[in-house]
């Protein structure tokens, strides 16, 4: 076999047979895993609230109160991926724990991920989790991390109040499903009500965070909780969502335009692995920084990512296709996208501001 054809070989068929072992997820890891950041959330933030403000202490509790919200948020990803009939009761207790009253329920992310993982939509004006950072410019690299701070305000606007009103008008209706039920970096993205229905409990859990969202207004109201608890849970989840954004960023190369369908090798050269991130476990929790990886095989439980990589490291040739999606860290991969998106001087002065 020449150079070229083994750096063109897609190892789909052989990476399966070498990690089928690791394919089954351990409903053990996932529960433990889940409660211990849910429980370390809540109790982290309640007690940052009550701490000498500006105090040692506080930023201690203030930082585990954002990494633990954050690592339980992105099960929502492992939620997309579980077969369905499978840990239902999983999905209801995050949901009930963490999607509602982070005003983030696992329906806006579902059926839009799997488009993202689709083979003839991933990178297309249909994958909403795709957008062209490299040809439109880093003004919009610059404007898609501002704006995550925003996406906590964003989200419980839309759920409290737009979610009610929206039964008021049929025209506020469609808005409301098309764009403001998914997340999505692309903003000209529209969700479609196929892609809603895709999951069956969607009306559901928008009735059920309005409500959560709704009973939060009515107790501060009522004095039971203060104000200033709503300005620290959007302190924290923006930047919980700016840290995410940073994520995305490096989780894709956005070289493409999004006019054309992408095959199987151009895909997996567009996603990255950062394999030796000493700090990926907090920025990148649940194995994302092992991004080419699963999307080679998108239903790999995250416990069994690094394992996979791994294996497919020592097995594969390092000139096959799958060694080239490493990177060396998330800042050498944000510093490759900006550099070919503008001006690399003024990406080390924005990373500096932070």
């Amino acid at each position: 076999m020449s150079v070229i054809q083994e750096q063109k070989k897609i190892p789909i068929r052989e990476a399966r047979e070498i990690v089928k072992d690791l394919m089954l997820p351990n409903a053990l890891i996932y529960w433990f895993d889940f409660l211990l950041n849910i429980v370390l959330g809540w109790c982290s933030f309640y007690f940052c609230y009550n701490a000498i403000l500006f105090s040692p202490i506080q930023w201690a509790l203030f930082l585990v109160s954002i990494f633990s919200f954050y690592r339980s948020a992105i099960f929502i990803h492992e939620i997309t991926h579980l077969r369905k009939g499978t840990f239902s009761l999983f999905r209801f207790v995050w949901n009930l724990l963490c999607g509602f009253p982070l005003m983030i329920p696992s329906f806006l992310y579902q059926g839009v991920h799997n488009d993202h993982h689709n083979v003839k939509l991933y990178g297309t004006r249909g994958d909403g989790e795709y957008f062209p950072f490299v040809h439109e410019g880093r003004g919009k690299i610059i404007l898609f991390v501002l704006a995550s701070f925003f996406v906590p305000v964003f989200f419980f606007l839309r759920f409290v109040f737009l979610t009610p009103l929206s039964y008021c008008s049929k025209s506020l209706r469609s808005f409301v499903l098309g764009k403001t039920s998914s997340f999505s970096i692309d903003l000209n993205y529209r969700r479609t009500r196929s892609s809603l229905n895709t999951v069956p409990t969607w009306q559901a859990q928008e009735s059920a965070a309005c409500v959560y969202g709704w009973i939060f207004i009515l107790l501060m109201l009522g004095e039971v909780v203060p104000y200033k608890v709503l300005g620290l849970w959007f302190i924290i989840f923006g930047v919980v969502f700016f840290i995410n954004s940073l994520r995305t960023l490096a989780a894709h190369c956005y070289r493409h335009s999004g006019n054309e369908v992408l095959d199987i090798s151009e895909q997996l050269l567009d996603s990255v692995n950062i394999p030796n991130s000493i700090l990926g476990v907090l920025w990148a929790p649940l194995g994302l920084r092992f991004h080419a990886t699963h999307h080679l095989i998108p239903e790999m439980p995250y416990h069994s990512l690094g394992k996979t990589h791994q294996r497919l490291r020592e097995q594969f040739s390092k000139k096959n296709l799958y060694t080239q999606t490493s990177s060396n860290g998330l800042l050498s991969t944000l510093a490759r996208l900006w550099k070919e998106s503008g001006n690399f001087v003024l990406f080390v002065l924005f990373v500096g501001c932070f």
